[in-house]
């Protein structure tokens, strides 16, 4: 393995196992210098790659960047968070195995997309189940184990399906790759035409309903918003920005295999149909509801159904505009669920009805907020906005009556959000209410996260663009 691709995995393991034995206030230093040395080591990869002098394909490197992203922000921002939102009475195991935990779901979270073993991609995935079951319970409310329970649960039966795909494309692969060979996707791709067509056609079924339900997608979507909510403010960055984005290259690996075996029309038409119905009951939920967190949970399931239905269109920029999304979406997720963070912080209630004036209450936080949910909306100049014309631009040239419902749609979501985020920064906040930030990192963490959000809006980097064609070139069938 490439020595800076170890040290993108080792740096958050070896940070999990060290903020366990250190104090606090040395692990939250610790986790936040980590993750950005860590994020700094992908953005090198990133480079290497896109001038073809990496060790791993494009797809892997693409699929990094919202780990990347996302770590660096929550990193930082967890130097407040430790200090602001331990519970329990032992505050210091508390903030010690919160530390452990985030860094560990993000050493879980980094393997993922490194993997192109299907048996080994599996068991990456089903790890990061795992760790975030720990994270999301930690706070030790009934609200938080009950999500937690129903996040293994639900999560769990996905993960068995997906198991269900790697057996069936093993069998389905045993004519021309021998009865015992390594499940490695290069294998596939190359063997392609060789293999068992039904047994493609069931795997790519399987794996879509299974790490589809990882990913978000309606109808197994159903864990989503309670773990999303009741998890601790990183950890719902780190679900929504980085897992969501993991389940989806398990997901893009199998289509490959499917796409070389079979043609394209067959995993556009699976995609068509989960991605519109992720967005349609996506985009009902956001006119009502009632919780900061799990409105932006909601959001989440949104996202995911716009990137699935771009990967349903047949022109090549919708393809491309579905992998900026990714990247845009790890980086306004998380800021969008930090800000709201800090603002549940102090209003102490996620309840958008008992939160008003949050623009003066913690003005800069709020702003970042505003900016975290216009750009989910997809108002210009923000990067989300550019990935979604490019998939609408895509859509309209290849399918019109889809791409006609997808704006239907995004319309509707963009009314639920833009309402939610009006209430709780407009109008004038309780008297009883403290205002002013008082605190340095959650702002420096959200700002890396606001720079992202702004800046691929304006300028798309070349690196970003190679690496984009790269996955269409291997979304294509083709090994590299």
């Amino acid at each position: 393995m490439n020595p800076i691709v170890a040290a993108i995995v080792a740096i958050p393991g070896m940070l999990a196992i060290v903020c366990l034995l250190l104090p606090y206030t040395v692990g939250r230093a610790l986790t936040a210098v980590g993750a950005v040395v860590t994020a700094m080591l992908i953005a090198i990869v990133a480079v290497m790659v896109s001038q073809h002098r990496g060790t791993i394909d494009a797809q892997s490197t693409l699929f990094l960047l919202p780990l990347g992203i996302v770590y660096a922000c929550v990193g930082i921002y967890t130097v407040w968070y430790v200090e602001a939102e331990a519970h329990g009475s032992d505050r210091e195991r508390f903030r010690r195995e919160f530390l452990a935990l985030t860094n560990a779901f993000a050493f879980v979270e980094v393997i993922v997309p490194l993997v192109t073993n299907m048996a080994g991609l599996w068991v990456a995935m089903e790890a990061t189940t795992i760790v975030a079951a720990l994270l999301v319970r930690l706070q030790g409310t009934p609200a938080a184990l009950e999500a937690a329970w129903k996040y293994i649960l639900i999560a769990s039966c996905g993960l068995g399906l997906a198991l269900v795909a790697v057996i069936v494309l093993y069998a389905g692969g045993t004519e021309a790759l021998g009865t015992r060979y390594s499940p490695d996707w290069a294998a596939y791709v190359s063997a392609a035409r060789r293999l068992n067509p039904d047994a493609v056609r069931l795997a790519f079924l399987f794996a879509l309903v299974g790490f589809g339900t990882k990913m978000g997608l309606a109808p197994m979507h159903t864990w989503l918003p309670d773990a999303h909510g009741a998890g601790p403010t990183p950890t719902s960055a780190m679900l929504s920005g980085v897992v969501l984005s993991d389940a989806l290259y398990a997901i893009l690996r199998f289509a490959a295999i499917t796409n070389a075996a079979l043609g394209p029309s067959y995993a556009r038409h699976l995609f068509a149909v989960l991605g519109l119905l992720s967005l349609f009951l996506a985009a009902f939920f956001l006119l009502q509801q009632r919780d900061l967190k799990r409105m932006f949970a909601y959001s989440s399931i949104e996202h995911m159904g716009i990137v699935a239905t771009a990967l349903s269109f047949s022109a090549p920029i919708a393809v491309a505009g579905a992998m900026l999304h990714v990247v845009n979406h790890a980086a306004t997720k998380s800021l969008a669920f930090l800000a709201a963070g800090r603002i549940a912080e102090r209003y102490e209630t996620r309840e958008i009805a008992g939160i008003r004036g949050a623009l003066v209450t913690l003005p800069v936080s709020s702003a970042f907020l505003a900016i975290a949910g216009l750009a989910l909306a997809g108002m210009p100049p923000f990067g989300m906005f550019r990935s979604e014309l490019m998939i609408l631009v895509g859509g309209f040239s290849s399918a019109p009556l889809r791409a006609g419902a997808l704006l239907v749609l995004l319309v509707i979501a963009f009314a639920g959000i833009v309402r939610w985020i009006a209430a709780v920064t407009g109008g004038a906040p309780p008297e009883s209410i403290v205002r002013g930030e008082r605190a340095i990192f959650p702002i420096i963490g959200m700002a890396l996260g606001v720079v992202i959000v702004v800046g691929l809006g304006v300028y798309v980097p070349n690196v970003l663009k190679v690496l984009i064609f790269g996955v269409q070139h291997i979304l294509a069938g083709n090994v590299s």
